[in-house]
């Protein structure tokens, strides 16, 4: 039985996981171009140490994202970035873990539309109990703020926790659903406005607008509120990767 000690792969539950991530994202960050050709199941096995059969089964669910096609007797081939189901959570994460530029910015665009309506909704919507977790996500944030970056990981915690309980609050079923799709990215653009040059400094008063406002019912309030919010995230994290 392989067990892909010193192998190039990286910890996943399961070897066929491993597999997965390991070409996902290569596919994602450009390092295997679309149109490219994947080294036969073979070759592909004998590199990462796995069984043939890992090989693929991990193409069959890279397949199924849309990112490779797997074509009988012409080997498997990257498929164009269009083609690729760019809601799919592995593929979100594969594209905050390289840190990509584009997907970042089309991440903010996402919630730019998406995060003052929920936010006006939350303040028409919102329970006591959501309120009251958005306050307490916020005072997390307002607590781990000064040990960044040596609390980046609670405060970027805290920060998606009062995101998503904004979305929830909305009380709209599919934004909800939204953000529990869209959490691995979402997380990965507040860690990175996280580490934009006064970013946090710039954003933490918005957040307590909005908490402000949705806690005070006033729902034109927290869409501007939040607006102001992603506009400024946006330009904080396009200064840093500028």
């Amino acid at each position: 039985m392989r067990t892909n000690k010193g192998g190039p792969l990286g910890p996943h539950r399961t070897i066929h996981g491993r597999v997965v991530e390991w070409l996902g994202r290569r596919i994602v960050s450009g390092e295997l171009p679309a149109g490219a050709q994947l080294p036969n199941e073979a070759e592909l096995a004998a590199q990462l140490d796995v069984s043939r059969g890992g090989v693929r089964e991990a193409v069959k669910a890279l397949a199924a994202k849309g990112l490779v096609e797997p074509r009988p007797r012409l080997g498997t081939r990257v498929l164009p970035r269009d083609q690729w189901n760019l809601m799919d959570r592995e593929v979100i994460n594969w594209h905050g873990r390289v840190a990509n530029p584009d997907f970042l910015e089309a991440l903010l665009e996402l919630r730019l539309m998406v995060e003052p309506g929920a936010a006006q909704l939350a303040a028409e919507r919102a329970t006591d109990e959501q309120i009251a977790t958005l306050g307490e996500a916020y005072v997390r944030m307002e607590a781990h703020a000064p040990a960044l970056p040596d609390g980046e990981d609670a405060f970027v915690d805290a920060d998606l926790a009062f995101h998503l309980t904004l979305l929830k609050a909305s009380g709209n079923q599919l934004i909800e659903q939204l953000g529990r799709l869209l959490e691995t990215g979402l997380y990965h653009g507040l860690e990175a406005s996280s580490h934009a040059p006064g970013g946090v400094v710039a954003t933490l008063p918005l957040h307590e607008a909005v908490l402000v406002a949705v806690r005070g019912r006033r729902p034109v309030a927290a869409h501007r509120a939040m607006r102001k919010l992603i506009e400024t995230t946006t330009r904080a994290v396009k200064q840093m990767v500028e």
